[in-house]
């Protein structure tokens, strides 16, 4: 009985030395949106056409076949079942989220261009549960653990493949600002606008929403994605990538002189600046983990939530 209660107790020490579970920073707020449920707006009734497109759709239908809109079949080879059409008890197909052109969505990655390595070990850390979010609850991680636990080997394989072999393109453009459109944070991740809202201080967030709401929710992937960002932000963030700030490790070390990727590092110029935030305070916090995360524990372990901002800005600003 005195052993027991022994082992009980050292087990209860343990326990209060465990360090905390990861959680956002109130300070990064906008990169990790939190709003009360809501259902996704349904497509648009009728045919449906967006700019430089020479196709018209009717989402509608492309919906109930299990597809997805692709608006510019000639930009790409032909995409594997597994990218574009949605498979009874199947996993969600990856275009559902990252478009069939790989251009990503506010709350979800762009793919374009990533070495097909660095994908196929990125769903694999999602299945093997070393990569989190900070955000314990945050759908597009729950629904990427989800899929990574349901594609077969052979499907993932082909998605990398399809993926890596596009060209990446310019999505996102920075403006620097002391006022910002009103935004409210969406159920799904990202920030809604407020119609008729009043412009509100940046007060040193970064707020990113697209140009245009309605070519959005038709997966538009010519679509420019807004980053407003505090002034100065780009330039103090070139120093720190350029230096490695406080973690003294730059970042062209792994992720190239051009900050567009190296053989195992993916690129980082021209992305969300949002994404990119939510990565560093998940490395930062320990919501990822594991030797594929290994490399940024130091880099990020060491930024407070203001380097963060002005990071992500300047690399949001770089031509990918």
């Amino acid at each position: 009985m005195r052993f027991a209660t022994l082992a009980l107790l050292a087990l209860a020490a343990l326990a209060g030395c465990s360090p905390p579970a990861p959680k956002p920073s109130p300070k990064l707020a906008w990169a990790y949106p939190t709003g009360k449920p809501v259902a996704l707006p349904a497509p648009p009734a009728g045919p449906q056409h967006v700019p430089g497109s020479p196709l018209t759709l009717d989402l509608v239908a492309i919906e109930k076949a299990g597809a997805l809109p692709d608006w510019f079949p000639d930009e790409h080879p032909a995409p594997p079942a597994i990218v574009a059409h949605a498979a009874a008890k199947g996993p969600t197909p990856c275009g559902e989220c990252h478009l069939i052109a790989g251009v990503g969505f506010p709350g979800a990655a762009d793919l374009e261009g990533l070495p097909a390595a660095y994908i196929i070990e990125q769903v694999k850390e999602f299945r093997a549960g070393r990569r989190r979010s900070a955000q314990a609850d945050r759908l597009d991680t729950l629904e990427m653990i989800k899929v990574a636990q349901q594609v077969s080997d052979a499907d993932l394989a082909a998605a990398a493949a399809y993926y890596a072999a596009l060209t990446r393109r310019a999505r996102h453009r920075v403006i620097e600002t002391d006022t910002v459109p009103a935004t409210r944070p969406s159920y799904f991740g990202w920030l809604d606008l407020v119609a008729n809202g009043k412009p509100e201080p940046i007060a040193g967030r970064i707020i990113e929403v697209p140009e245009d709401t309605d070519r959005l929710f038709l997966s538009d992937p010519h679509l420019t994605i807004i980053d407003y960002a505090p002034f100065g932000s780009v330039v103090r963030g070139e120093k720190l990538v350029r230096t490695g700030g406080p973690g003294g490790q730059a970042c062209a070390s792994c992720h190239g002189a051009d900050l567009r990727g190296g053989d195992t590092a993916p690129p980082l110029a021209g992305r969300s600046a949002a994404y990119l935030a939510r990565m560093l305070w998940d490395f930062k916090t320990g919501a990822r983990t594991g030797p594929a995360a290994a490399p940024m524990a130091t880099p990020a372990g060491k930024l407070n939530e203001a380097q963060i901002t002005d990071i992500v800005a300047y690399l949001a600003a770089r031509a990918p």
